[in-house]
């Protein structure tokens, strides 16, 4: 290539990084929620949630991974790795079964949220949760702030209201706020029961709060959210290969660079969702990572 093809070619690469630096978020806030059933969404009043999908980028048909265990896709979610590269494949496992099947040059295997503070040790994060796995699945320690709490309904008001005092007071560049209570009313009373219904429609508010929360910190056009589920469930068990109930979970991404009232088409799971908040992040894929970010939500 000749000095000046040489030099335009620099430049042009240059551009495109510094276009790439531009859409990053300052700000990313991961809405995960335990137990939402895609099959009972069309029947409940869940006005906020519906407002999403003209306001950013959505599919309903992202699949859990099998076994349909919160511990197992909650740990694929965060790590961005199958059951059969982590080792979580009993139903209740919160540890590696076997070797795990690793990234080059590291021992196990990263979270999303510990790949974040390698490359930001300075970074304020938060994560708030109402189950116990939780921490160990999404590796608590590289979190400043974390906030536990019972797996209640009224707990996690208590948790959307901290939420709002610490993001406007601290402004996290990275939060994690895991709802589980709707995947408990599931298992007590059924997820086709009128409680279950009635908890999706308190849950749209919460998740609503939320965002109200980083658009009256002013921050709104500067952040991306995400939110999805780990399984729905079908009369009071998620266990089982029921497409419809368990296995299509719910994805919604909008905010700063994200495509609006876009139905994402291209096949998503759970591995999915460790590349797409690496993607926000600017944070280089593993090579153990099996999904992929749903390019087509991005402008």
């Amino acid at each position: 290539m000749k000095p000046k093809a040489i030099l335009i070619a620099a430049a042009a690469v240059c551009l495109f990084l510094s276009s790439c630096s531009q859409k990053l978020p300052k700000h990313v806030v991961f809405i995960g929620v335990d137990g939402w059933s895609v099959a009972e969404y069309a029947d409940v009043n869940m006005p906020f949630c519906r407002s999403l999908q003209q306001n950013g980028s959505w599919t309903f048909n992202k699949r859990t991974v099998i076994p349909t265990s919160s511990g197992i896709n909650w740990e694929t979610i965060c790590t961005g790795t199958p059951p059969e590269y982590h080792g979580f494949t009993n139903w209740d496992s919160i540890t590696a079964s076997f070797d795990q099947l690793t990234a080059a040059g590291r021992d196990t295997i990263p979270t999303i949220f510990r790949l974040y503070r390698e490359k930001h040790p300075e970074a304020k994060m938060l994560l708030t949760y109402n189950w116990d796995a939780i921490p160990l699945l999404a590796d608590s320690t590289v979190f400043n702030t974390v906030r536990g709490n019972a797996c209640t309904r009224e707990a996690e008001v208590e948790d959307v209201a901290f939420f709002d005092k610490y993001f406007k007071e601290n402004k996290p560049e990275l939060s994690f706020i895991y709802l589980g209570a709707q995947d408990e009313i599931g298992h007590e009373y059924g997820w086709k029961s009128d409680e279950y219904r009635a908890a999706m429609v308190t849950l749209d508010k919460l998740i609503e709060k939320i965002v109200t929360t980083v658009r009256e910190a002013g921050l709104e056009d500067d952040t991306v959210f995400i939110l999805t589920t780990d399984h729905g469930g079908w009369n009071k068990s998620h266990g089982g290969q029921f497409v419809n109930d368990v296995m299509k979970t719910p994805f919604f991404i909008f905010g700063k660079g994200i495509v609006k009232g876009h139905e994402i088409k291209a096949p998503m799971n759970q591995t999915c969702i460790a590349p797409t908040l690496a993607r926000v992040l600017g944070i280089d894929p593993l090579d153990n990572w099996t999904g992929a970010a749903p390019e087509e939500a991005f402008e």
